[in-house]
This record gives C-alpha cells, structure tokens and sequence, in this order.
C-alpha cells in the first residue's frame, strides 16, 4: 500500500508537469501560425508529441516501479504471513513450556 501510494503520489506531481492533450494542440496550433508546420501535417505531429510523452510517461513509470522495488518494503500479505508465524512459535512455545513445567513437577 505504501508502494502503490509512493508511487502514485511521485507520478501526479510528474503528471502536472507533462503537456496535456489541449496545451499540445495549441502548441502544434501556434507552430501552424508561425509557418513551422504545415496545417495538414499538424494532426500527426499532435499524435507523435502524445505518443513521445506516454512513451516517457511508462518509462519513468517503469523506473519508479524499479526503485521501489530495491527498498523492499514488506506487503500486507507478508506482514500478515510473518505475524500468523510468530503466532504459530509462540503457541509452540507456550506448549514446551508448559510440558517443562509438567516435567518438572513430576519429578519434584
């Protein structure tokens, strides 16, 4: 859960800094106006700029998954297996324990 949150609060704030549909349509617009595209060739441009930026959006996706990784932070799930374990011994303790003590007595 941590994960998850780490990550998607890290690509949010990346998020609000990447180009939006709209504000790359007014880009390649103004480019049409300024002579530096030609207005039919400014759908496809449009499409490879969203293109480029999804294409490094997964990227930095896949490298935020990656560095996350290397922290290795627990799960719920392991958490929870680690917790039914220590459970598991300390009953098994309790019981040897009490089987000691059963011992003892009878020998006394």
């Amino acid at each position: 859960m941590v994960t998850r949150l780490l990550e998607r609060t890290f690509l949010f704030g990346l998020g609000l800094l990447t180009l939006t549909t709209e504000k790359v349509v007014q880009f390649v617009d103004k480019l049409v106006e300024e002579g530096e595209v030609r207005a039919e060739e400014a759908p496809k441009v449009v499409e490879r700029i969203i293109a480029r930026g999804e294409e490094e959006r997964e990227a930095l996706r896949k490298m935020v998954r990656q560095e996350i990784e290397k922290w290795a932070l627990p799960s719920r799930q392991d958490v929870e297996e680690l917790r039914k374990k220590v459970d598991e011994l300390s009953q098994r303790v309790e019981e040897l324990s009490q089987t000691l003590r059963s011992q003892r007595e009878g020998e006394g």
